[in-house]
């Protein structure tokens, strides 16, 4: 029952990925395709910030060194801004969705389509991929909605192509790295370039909070034969009215829903969650983010994540629930996970 009374913030925490009944239209239907905007030769000499690239954790009070500069990091991602034209044309579209008055209501679009029409030009992607390769980095994909590269390197190679350090820092007890200073690309890319990620092992901070009995918050409704507070699935679905949902058939049956995360879980804590709050127990299935390393369990974030797959499983009770998660490699995180 512990897991009953720990539900505070998951609405906010859910994203549902509508899989089963995705409604696709034609690329063809678009207007044009992304124009050209590298305009000039990628000159490493000429460089420019990438302002805020630099974690404000990165703080030197509390620098531990240098990072040596034969480690190698995996699924570096260098993500490409889109231009005004094309930022106004997705903005034009996702309101046309969502209206149902509009054509394209819930007519939605595949990565493919989506790189066509909203990522970087096919005649820009191989100038980014060969200033890549000649900084020696191994270039590993180029995303289906041409929105980023992934690709691995030594950090020396990071600090060359990027002009700033990596270094460890001391923070909340742990040891983790990061850039000294903000990154800088050529100026022939600014254009371009929203930003590298995946060259920190600063991660999000999960929101569930554990406090101690005596410190504890009181809750203005309480068992009447314990004195504890609990929420459960069936106390969500009445102070949200989803019963009249659930009466008309609405369960969630032929969807699907995305829970992401950044840890491990143990099953098994959903099931007996499922079963005390008195549901048919169904695992939901996990997948593993490829190249994030090895499944492990940490605490605060498998907290956040049971959270998520335990009430989206027991409030929609029909769809199938999905868990995509990090490993262990420490760059990664849960961006990683919804990207």
């Amino acid at each position: 029952m512990e897991n009953l009374h720990r539900a505070l913030g998951w609405k906010r925490r859910l994203i549902p990925v509508f899989l089963a009944t995705l409604c696709f239209f034609s690329v063809a239907a678009f207007t044009k395709q992304p124009a050209t905007r590298i305009a000039t030769e990628i000159d490493n000499s000429d460089r420019v910030p990438i302002k805020g690239s630099k974690s404000p954790m990165a703080r030197p009070e509390n620098d531990a060194g240098r990072v040596p500069g034969e480690t190698k990091l995996e699924g570096i991602n260098i993500f490409f801004s889109r231009s005004a034209e094309q930022q106004a044309d997705l903005d034009a579209l996702i309101a046309a969705q969502q209206d149902p008055n509009s054509p394209l209501y819930h007519k939605w679009l595949t990565p493919e389509e989506f790189g066509a029409r909203f990522g970087l030009a096919d005649s820009d992607i191989p100038r980014v991929q060969s200033w890549l390769e000649q900084l020696g980095f191994t270039v590993n994909s180029v995303s289906p909605s041409k929105s980023h590269i992934t690709f691995s390197g030594t950090i020396a190679q990071i600090e060359a192509a990027f002009g700033a350090e990596l270094h460890y820092y001391n923070a909340g007890g742990k040891k983790h790295f990061a850039p000294s200073a903000d990154f800088a690309i050529p100026v022939a890319l600014s254009s371009i370039v929203q930003a590298v990620t995946n060259l920190s092992s600063f991660k999000p901070h999960p929101h569930v909070k554990f406090r101690t009995p005596q410190l504890a918050p009181r809750p203005e409704f309480t068992s009447g034969q314990t004195g504890d507070h609990f929420l459960a699935p069936k106390d969500v679905a009445t102070v949200y009215d989803i019963n009249p949902a659930y009466n008309a058939g609405y369960t969630g049956s032929g969807q699907s829903i995305a829970v992401v995360g950044q840890s491990s879980v143990v099953l098994s804590d959903v099931e007996h969650f499922e079963t005390a709050a008195g549901f048919t127990v169904k695992d939901p299935t996990p997948i593993l983010v490829p190249n994030s390393g090895t499944a492990m369990v940490f605490s605060g974030d498998e907290a956040e994540s049971d959270l998520d797959l335990e009430y989206s499983s027991a409030i929609g009770k029909g769809a199938t629930v999905y868990f995509v998660y990090t490993g262990n490699n420490q760059n990664y995180n849960v961006w990683d996970s919804i990207q």
